[in-house]
């Protein structure tokens, strides 16, 4: 007489279907690390970069006078690179606004000269000049720009 045999073999497909779904969380775990690791390195390089052009309109605020001219002047700070690891690339010019009349001392008029000056400043950690379109593309590419605005009389008094 035959008797049914007991079935036998689930525990095994549970097992391997266990298995799969914890190597699938594994992998997600690893993924979302990695995504976290990178946002917070690109977020470091966008605070170093953010304040390597921050420092170099501050360059340019030390001797605004002799390094800006109507034209426009541009300088790249290669100290910067060697310093921070940023390439930083400043342009600076003005221009003369006249704005009325004032009375000197005497009473008598003066004519009243204001100069606004433009002071731009990029930073970028590319293989080339700044900005620099080639390295745009690597992931670890980080550039950041800032501009400031002064305004100073003829006699270098600043103004509002």
């Amino acid at each position: 007489m035959n008797r049914p045999r007991p079935q036998s073999g689930f525990a095994y497909i549970a097992a391997i279907v266990f298995l799969v779904v914890i190597a699938g969380i594994a992998v997600a775990l690893l993924q979302l690390t990695n995504t976290q690791q990178t946002t917070v390195n690109q977020a470091l390089l966008s605070a170093r970069a953010g304040l390597a052009a921050r420092g170099g309109i501050e360059w340019v605020y030390q001797d605004l006078v002799s390094r800006c001219t109507p034209g426009g002047s541009t300088a790249n700070l290669t100290d910067f690179v060697n310093d921070t690891g940023f390439d930083v690339k400043v342009t600076c010019s003005y221009r003369a606004y006249r704005e009325g009349e004032q009375a000197d001392a005497s009473g008598a008029p003066v004519l009243v000269v204001k100069h606004i000056y433009r002071i731009e400043s990029v930073a970028c950690n590319g293989a080339g000049a700044c900005p620099d379109d080639a390295s745009v593309p690597r992931p670890d590419y980080v550039e950041r720009k800032r501009v400031a605005t002064v305004c100073m009389t003829a006699n270098n008094e600043f103004c509002y």
